[in-house]
């Protein structure tokens, strides 16, 4: 809980599409609530043509990016325009998971905010999607959309808090938002069959996050749910109180700072909620950006 933070700077990979789009609202809401710079990148592979349909099929790679350019240029005025925001562009080649977290590590930004269409089966199996892939090795905030949310401000947030050593480490960037925003924090204190008897520590636990977000001046509820899977119950309790926005940790292997939990896999593949995941206190002081690194390819895929 101690962990400090300040929105300056966000970055915001964009594809162009539709869902990239959505999340470049929710980062243009936030940069305007935090007085926040944009940081707009477009990680250009042979794909980036396919979003020019305008462009010749035998159009030059030259061509293509400048094409990117002057769609990144639009973009950047039309909210500077609108929104007052700073925004900045930065195109790269290359992997874009492994651009996205290089570029959050050289820009020095403070949270990443990008679009996810949702994974499931083998593909989720082997975290397949760009966006899970930044989320395992970002040492900052990830804040993933999936298309359809379209709703901005963040009045509910959905805190879920379980039996794992690191829980907390994310109640002081949900408490940073729910003090901007006004929003009341909602605590989950969730609890499977294997944890039963862990129930005093665990309530312990719950009762340091109220009494912080009490010291804080924020409004909170808390409930108790019960179940085998925590991802789901996360998401339920989500639902239930009308979150506008869920906090959860990646919750990765401190000893080597690589492997995701299932929890928050199920939750940024499934969630129709935005979510922000944030990696371990540990994992942050314990390993360099290079060495979470955006390549990693879990199971030697």
């Amino acid at each position: 809980m101690k962990r400090k933070i300040d929105i300056n700077k966000i970055l915001i990979p964009i594809d162009f599409s539709e869902t990239s789009k959505m999340a470049l609202e929710h980062a243009v809401n936030l940069c305007g609530k935090f007085q926040a710079e944009l940081y707009l990148l477009h990680v250009f592979t042979p794909l980036s043509a396919d979003v020019f349909p305008m462009m010749d099929a035998a159009a030059q790679y030259s061509e293509v990016k400048e094409a990117a350019k002057e769609q990144l240029d639009k973009i950047a005025s039309d909210f500077n325009e609108r929104m007052g925001v700073t925004v900045n562009i930065e195109i790269r080649d290359g992997s874009p998971s492994k651009e996205i977290v290089t570029a959050a590590k050289e820009l020095d930004v403070d949270m990443i905010v990008m679009g996810t269409h949702g994974v499931s089966g083998l593909e989720e199996f082997f975290l397949g999607s760009n966006a899970y892939r930044v989320v395992t090795s970002s040492s900052v905030p990830v804040f993933t959309i999936q298309k359809h949310a379209d709703k901005f401000g963040y009045q509910n947030i959905a805190l879920p808090l379980d039996s794992t050593s690191h829980t907390r480490d994310k109640v002081s960037e949900a408490a940073y938002f729910a003090k901007h925003y006004g929003a009341t924090i909602h605590i989950a204190a969730l609890i499977t069959e294997e944890h039963e008897e862990e129930k005093a520590r665990f309530n312990l636990k719950v009762k340091q996050v109220e009494e912080y977000l009490e010291n804080e001046g924020i409004s909170y509820l808390t409930s108790t749910k019960h179940g085998d899977n925590i991802a789901k119950m996360t998401m339920e309790h989500a639902k239930e109180n009308d979150a506008d926005l869920i906090f959860i940790m990646t919750e990765q292997e401190a000893s080597t700072g690589l492997f995701v939990g299932p929890y928050a896999q199920q939750v940024v593949n499934h969630s129709q909620i935005p979510v922000v995941s944030v990696t371990p206190l540990e994992v942050v002081s314990s390993f360099g950006q290079d060495q979470l690194g955006g390549d990693y390819r879990p199971f030697y895929i």
